[in-house]
């Protein structure tokens, strides 16, 4: 980002006031902006530019803290801000951790600007590869979305800290000639790694796979699940480790399992210096051997004993810091080719696309997804389902899976996602 000095004014403006409060602070400020490039179904072309500037500001002081947050980048904004957490403030432990305890990681430097003209001319690109044979499938709508962020981090006990990140999402709704229409999804740190050739034969082979057959009949069964539709359960089961909602005693996992939170890159999607708090930002591994590894969590949590700092993440400045994933990876174990994973599959169902969200029951630990999916028997198609379910526990999936592929995708869901197609051993589908 090209505007180091956007946010000096809120910035200077917070730390002054809250600097002469005697409170104990924290100064979150964030600069982002985001370009859109959409072509909907009319074939009519759209851009549209987002910013995203404001500051948050804790505080604590004589057993109580508070948060709020102002947008802008002038000094009302942070002026704003600082007085509206120091007026907000309840009784609470001091949620803000030592500044001594904080710090910066190495983190690999974003990817470069990119201009709206650069977008224009990826997306006109894959417009001209998916609509090579119109009368199979019609883009519907296709948006393209580069985004840019420029954080601040600063503590009243000395720790200051700048991160700087971007990258790029892409959403395809294809509409074969019958069946359901079909969303595509995919991100990148940087365009320039996306091979679009690839990216449009994969997206009219995902969207054309399952157009035409019936649902499959209630089983439980072996399933290969493609990036896209692993993508969504490797997000539900980061939340629940995250947020301690599977128990790290009881559940049997799978030495298949690496999955790390790779906080500082450089693997996945985003790479910080820093987690939401200021501790380093570092790789927390989730599962691994065998075993559910550490829970981390903010700083509040951590000094109460409920688990080790560095888990924070914030996803904006209008919200303070929350226990949660940030950059999931899986790793690869036991990694095959897809024809091979297809022969490990075996008899089972092949699940290429979600259909709809994850729905997750935390009180019983259950997910469900609609999903596009193919019986395999013997290795071979026997059959097409536009539309099934798959069901299970989230401890199924921690000691069910089996083996990974070795093509592993990125997506930007409510956390960044970066996975291989994942073999599961007896899941519910119907």
């Amino acid at each position: 980002m090209n505007r180091p000095n956007r946010l000096m004014p809120a910035l200077e403006a917070a730390l002054s006031e809250l600097g002469s409060s005697g409170a104990r602070y924290e100064v979150f400020a964030r600069n982002g902006a985001s370009t859109l490039i959409r072509r909907d179904g009319e074939e009519a072309w759209e851009q549209r530019e987002n910013r995203e500037v404001g500051v948050g500001c804790r505080v604590s002081s004589g057993g109580a803290s508070g948060f709020a947050a102002a947008s802008g980048h002038a000094a009302v904004a942070g002026r704003e801000a600082a007085r509206a957490a120091l007026a907000a403030a309840v009784p609470s432990d001091d949620p803000i951790p030592p500044g001594a305890r904080l710090g910066c990681s190495p983190y690999p430097e974003p990817a470069p600007t990119r201009e709206p003209e650069e977008l224009f001319v990826i997306a006109r690109r894959l417009v001209e590869l998916i609509d090579r044979a119109p009368g199979q499938l019609r883009l519907a709508d296709l948006r393209l979305l580069h985004g840019e962020a420029e954080s601040y981090l600063i503590n009243g006990d000395g720790f200051s800290g700048r991160a700087r990140t971007s990258g790029s999402s892409l959403e395809m709704l294809l509409a074969p000639r019958e069946g359901p229409w079909r969303l595509i999804r995919r991100a990148e740190a940087d365009l320039g790694a996306w091979d679009l050739q690839m990216l449009a034969e994969q997206a009219r082979e995902a969207a054309l796979l399952a157009v035409k057959g019936e649902p499959p009949g209630r089983r439980l069964t072996d399933v290969l699940l493609a990036p896209a539709a692993a993508a969504p359960l490797v997000e539900a089961i980061g939340r629940a480790l995250f947020t301690h909602s599977i128990s790290s005693t009881t559940p049997r996992v799978s030495t298949s399992w690496r999955l790390v939170d790779e906080r500082a890159g450089p693997r996945g999607l985003l790479g910080l210096p820093f987690d939401g708090e200021g501790f380093p930002a570092r790789a927390i591994p989730l599962l691994n051997d065998g075993c559910i590894g550490e829970r981390a969590v903010v700083w509040g949590e951590a000094r109460a004993g409920a688990g080790k700092a560095g888990g924070a993440n914030r996803p904006s400045y209008r919200r303070p810091p929350e226990t949660a994933p940030a950059n999931l990876v899986v790793h690869r174990t036991n990694q095959m080719s897809a024809r091979d994973l297809i022969a490990a599959l075996s008899e089972g169902v092949f699940v290429v696309l979600p259909a709809g969200p994850v729905h997750v029951d935390r009180h019983e630990g259950r997910f469900r997804m609609l999903a596009a999916g193919v019986t395999i028997r013997r290795g071979r198609p026997a059959g097409a389902h536009p539309l099934l379910e798959v069901r299970g526990s989230l401890k199924g999936l921690l000691r069910g899976l089996a083996a990974t592929g070795n093509d592993e995708q990125s997506f930007s869901l409510n956390c960044a996602v970066t996975t291989p197609s994942l073999l599961f051993r007896k899941l519910e589908v119907a």
